[in-house]
């Protein structure tokens, strides 16, 4: 019985940052053997939705519980009872007694109860079940949840015809999973011919892929079959112009993250210093025209050659002071290195016990996020590596 019960996914970003069972050291003050559910990368008042249809048995307000406000679902299988209770919201749709289809909208997601950051938290119970080391009925969710059905590549590349978002689903009201580039290849998934019909329309959408795997849906109005050719510039006979440097750079004010968009939603992907020189990418009469206008962004090359955004208002032409001394941190015990402050991002390294971490962030602000849970680290390595770790691994001290 329990093999035919299956779990839409609660929210539109199809990434879990905490599976059943991580983190036993964090939990067992709870008297659990680990973490107790699934949690899902959501920002604040993202959407979420009914698991499986049901009943709204229970909704509890942010009265200082741990799961903060929170809605419990009841669902009837073949003879088999299940509860799933989707925690941390911000808002509440549903009200008590009051029946709900699959995938229908029940609430927005939030901060709420014993929360580090935003996220919806998901446990699910099977009445009668016994899983050692958790209260009576909680089960791993992970397998009653449909893999997500992801159509074939197609031979069709299509290109976005200015930054764009990438969403999860075929509406502008669901989740930004990143920012795509002017001009960026993208393979469409599934039917080309269809997709071929949607480009340039207003209101359609294309499932596509990008180059490093990442799949979600591009608004079609914002795309096109080819990148056009640009006519070369009419011969003129001009005095030459003087030299221009081959790079212009900018200097952030204090410690500044940058972002993988041009807004203060998207990914931190590093963290620079005042001493970090940051390269334009693009137009620099643009870009100087943009330094210190609050609400601008500047596309830059990082010191470690990636490209990201980072906010107009935070840097000037000069670099500034190279800090005396970097923190130092040591893993705790053997650790992964991420390409980005997610437990679900890409490995970038693994690192030993005790292996000496120079934080690149103030120190003093560096020094408050040691051994905290929820909070990453930007580090370099002995051998010049960069990367995230997480600070509830790391120490100030070896150990």
């Amino acid at each position: 019985m329990a093999k035919q019960f299956k779990l839409q996914w609660p929210v539109d970003r199809h990434t879990i940052t905490q599976y059943f069972g991580e983190n036993p050291q964090i939990y067992a003050k709870f008297n659990q053997a680990g973490h107790e559910g699934l949690d899902f990368s959501a920002a604040v008042n993202d959407n979420v939705y009914a698991c499986a249809a049901g009943q709204v048995i229970d909704v509890r307000p942010n009265d200082g519980n741990a799961y903060g406000l929170y809605v419990r679902l009841q669902h009837r299988v073949d003879g088999a009872i299940y509860q799933t209770i989707y925690a941390h919201l911000s808002e509440v749709l549903v009200a008590e007694h009051q029946s709900v289809s699959a995938g229908e909208r029940i609430g927005l997601s939030g901060n709420t109860g014993h929360s580090f950051a935003p996220h919806l938290h998901l446990t699910l119970k099977l009445i009668g079940a016994k899983t050692s080391g958790y209260p009576d009925g909680v089960v791993d969710p992970l397998p009653y949840l449909r893999e997500e059905e992801i159509p074939a590549p197609s031979d069709l590349t299509i290109y976005t015809t200015d930054q764009v978002r990438l969403r999860a689903k075929p509406t502008t009201a669901s989740a930004h999973l990143t920012w795509l580039d002017d001009g960026e290849a993208l393979v469409v998934l599934g039917d080309a011919g269809a997709a071929r019909a949607r480009v340039g329309e207003r209101g359609q959408w294309i499932q596509v892929q990008r180059a490093d795997g990442m799949n979600g849906f591009v608004a079609a109005w914002y795309t096109q079959l080819e990148l056009p050719t640009p006519a070369p510039p009419p011969h003129e006979e001009t005095e030459p112009e003087p030299e221009l440097p081959d790079t212009l750079a900018v200097y952030p004010t204090e410690a500044l993250n940058a972002r993988n968009g041009p807004s203060t939603g998207s990914s931190r992907i590093a963290i620079v210093l005042p001493h970090d020189p940051l390269e334009i990418v693009g137009d620099w009469d643009v870009a100087l025209a943009k330094i210190g206008d609050r609400g601008e962004w500047l596309r830059v090359r990082l010191p470690d050659s990636r490209r990201g955004y980072v906010a107009a208002w935070y840097v000037q032409l000069s670099p500034g002071p190279t800090p005396d001394t970097l923190l130092t941190v040591y893993p705790t015990e053997d650790m992964n290195m991420r390409e980005r402050p997610t437990v679900r991002a890409k490995l970038v390294g693994r690192l030993a016990h005790n292996t000496p971490l120079t934080v690149h962030d103030d120190p003093e602000r560096a020094r408050v996020l040691v051994g905290r849970y929820d909070e990453w680290l930007y580090v370099e390595t002995p051998e010049g590596e960069w990367g995230w770790v997480a600070a509830w691994y790391a120490s100030d001290v070896m150990t």
